[in-house]
This record gives C-alpha cells, structure tokens and sequence, in this order.
C-alpha cells in the first residue's frame, strides 16, 4: 500500500492515519508452509519526526498451518504492534531504516517482515499433541497402536548406545 506523505514530510510533528485493510500478495512468496488468509488488517499512524517518518499501529492476520506432529491443520490469528521508521533514500546512509522516494512510503515491506517475524516457529495444535507413530503412521491423538516404541539404532552405532549412560 503506498501512501501520499506530501502533506507531512514537511512540518515536523504532523501525521497521517493509516488504515489497510486487504491482501499483501508478496508474502506468499517468503514462506509456503503456511496459508494466510486474504484479510490483513492495519490501523496505524504516520508522524513526521525532524525528517524521519516513524510509522506505529496494529496489524490483524490470520493463517493456517499444519501442526508439526500430526499434520492437522491450525487456524491462527494473530495480532501485533508495528514501530518502523523510514527515511528518504538521500538521507540514508546513517539510519537504520526503511527508505522512500518523493512523496510517497510503501507501506507492503515492513509490514510482511513483520508478520515473518511475529510467525511461530513451530505450529502446534496443542501442547498435549501427541503426534504420529514414528512406525506406522497413526494420529496418536485419536488411537493407540502396537508398533514396538523402542529407538531402533543403525547397527553401525550400536556401540555408541551405552557411551553416555
């Protein structure tokens, strides 16, 4: 979502509301194990402060993920604060910022690596999932199955088994 800052960029303090609400299509191509629904929402502000634009707000997203032991898919929303800055490309070269030309900020970049970050790392459906059978396949959460539960270890190691006892 790009943004019209000419009415702020120059006067120091002032600012501008910011309000999204869509789809941000680039992220779909950072990370696809995840499923995120079309609904991103962003309530925030833009605010002028001595040249370096601070843009502060909530942003709302929802996905779906498969659970990391049994494969069940997750629904997830999630909510999160934004704090970024951004300065003109000409003034760059000392701030840690994201950077924009004339009179306008694209909004779209720090918003997904926001959302990358806030994602976990791990998606599970419970913390009391049991997961899969490592043999057989069984969801565990559902029913129990006879497939022997001890480690098989690769016969080339099998003296190593004892080493740290």
């Amino acid at each position: 979502m790009k943004i019209n800052v000419s009415d702020i960029i120059k006067t120091e303090g002032a600012g501008i509301n910011v309000n999204f609400c869509g789809d941000l299509p680039e992220l779909r191509e950072y990370d696809t194990s995840v499923e995120f629904e079309p609904s991103f929402e962003f309530t925030g502000r833009i605010v002028n402060l001595g040249g370096l634009l601070k843009l502060s707000g909530n942003l709302h997203f929802e996905f779906n993920a498969n659970c990391l032991r049994c494969l069940k898919q997750v629904h997830t929303e999630s909510d999160i604060e934004v704090e970024e800055s951004f300065v003109e490309v000409s003034k760059s070269d000392d701030v840690e910022a994201y950077t924009f030309e004339g009179n306008v900020v694209d909004i779209n970049k720090p918003l997904i690596d926001n959302i990358i970050l806030a994602l976990p790392m791990k998606t599970i459906c419970s913390e009391d999932c049991k997961g899969l059978c490592k043999t057989c396949g069984t969801d565990l959460n559902l029913k129990s199955c006879n497939c022997d539960e001890r480690e098989i270890v690769d016969p080339r190691m099998e003296i190593l088994r004892d080493y740290f006892k």
